[in-house]
């Protein structure tokens, strides 16, 4: 029987670095049997190591010590992943991230896993916006000026 367990949240809500760091150690327990793109299987340092603040499991706990440790307010959504166990093996690792929009940068499989169809855990970010219509319904700021001024503004992070 799959179990679905959730990193960043508790519920709906975001949790602090200190809880996430219990749900990544109790995730831990779990035997890896993910395939990265390359075809090697995934180890636990390629997605919670320390020393990479970019793996996927200290991207979270990072987020959730700035995020609501130390209140900082962060103008991205709350990154978060999923993990899919099966047993006592994790066999679907899905992480989320975006600025304006949650969306799915990592869907990591068992090799079981990797053809089939399956649901994503998020489909759609309820909480998403459109900046766009954001500054034209607050501020009332023409989307033929703001749209372009947004566009560069992404364009020039992307290249960072």
């Amino acid at each position: 029987m799959n179990e679905i367990k959730l990193i960043g949240f508790v519920d709906d809500t975001v949790c602090g670095s200190e809880e996430t760091r219990n749900q990544i150690e109790e995730l831990k327990k779990y035997q890896l049997n993910l395939i990265a793109e390359d075809g090697k299987r995934v180890e636990w340092d390629d997605i919670d190591n320390p020393e990479e603040p970019r793996t996927i499991l200290q991207a979270i706990e990072s987020d959730r010590a700035m995020r609501v440790d130390k209140k900082k307010f962060m103008a991205n959504r709350p990154l978060f992943a999923v993990a899919t166990t099966k047993d006592d093996e994790i066999v679907r690792l899905e992480f989320y991230e975006g600025h304006d929009k949650l969306e799915k940068v990592f869907d990591i499989r068992s090799k079981e896993l990797l053809e089939k169809d399956l649901s994503d855990y998020l489909s759609e970010d309820e909480n998403a916006y459109d900046p766009v219509e954001f500054l034209k319904s607050t501020f009332g700021i023409d989307e033929t000026i703001s749209k372009p001024i947004l566009e560069k503004l992404h364009k020039d992070i992307e290249k960072d």
